[in-house]
């Protein structure tokens, strides 16, 4: 019996061991992958406007301004304006000065009640044009203080790489800036979609490996992440 007892006792411990394995490495994703393919991320909307991100990220998202209280917001990618009308809410809240410039090559499809927000300029245009960062200097001088960017435009590598190349002179020590969608091309998500944001992040850091500090804990954190290898802090 006692022969018996060990034996199951070793069964189980063996199950749990497998389980909590499977728990780090593999639901997360599966969830992704998942939350994905069921299109349910265009389903995401903040105060009725479209945001479609990942949950996860979003909070992740908020207690990184929490912490760092940023005077400027910068988003490449505007999509519906969702996204930025979130990011000025969370600021407005913290009660300094502040600014969310929203950058896209199309504002036709934004919402709104995002124009109204008088904290967030949309600009239209690449945001690999020289002008913008034109504009982040000048906000730099305005509203003194860290930054906080989130590249979530065009999802070519060359386009990704001309966008991190362009904050490279404009970020300063301290300052976060999260490359989203760096979860396709098989990351895990649209196998076969071809170079992107992942790719343009290692050639990023083959060219200028001292630049960024990974944040591994922050990225990590809930298992999953549109934004893989992306969450940076400038050294």
């Amino acid at each position: 019996m006692d022969s018996y007892r060990t034996k199951l006792r070793g069964l189980r411990a063996g199950v749990s061991a497998f389980l909590r394995h499977r728990t780090r490495s593999n639901v997360g994703r599966d969830y992704g992958v998942w939350f994905f393919n069921t299109n349910l991320w265009q389903e995401m909307r903040w105060l009725d406007v479209p945001i479609k991100k990942l949950p996860f990220d979003l909070w992740n998202y908020q207690e990184i301004l929490t912490e760092m209280q940023p005077s400027l917001v910068i988003e490449f990618g505007s999509c519906n304006g969702g996204s930025a009308l979130y990011l000025s809410h969370l600021l407005r809240s913290m009660g300094h000065p502040y600014r969310v410039l929203s950058v896209d090559v199309l504002q036709s499809q934004i919402f709104e009640r995002a124009r109204q927000d008088q904290n967030i300029e949309f600009l239209e245009c690449s945001s690999a044009d020289p002008k913008v960062a034109e504009a982040i200097a000048e906000w730099r001088k305005k509203l003194p203080g860290p930054v906080f960017a989130i590249l979530d435009s065009d999802h070519s590598k060359k386009h990704v790489l001309a966008e991190m190349e362009l904050l490279r002179p404009l970020l300063q020590k301290g300052d976060y800036l999260v490359v989203e969608d760096g979860c396709i091309n098989g990351h895990p998500l649209l196998p076969g979609w071809g170079e992107g944001p992942f790719e343009a992040i290692e050639e990023y850091m083959r060219l200028y490996p001292e630049d960024y500090s990974s944040d591994r804990k922050r990225e990590t954190r809930f298992g999953f992440t549109f934004a893989p290898n992306g969450y940076l802090i400038r050294k």
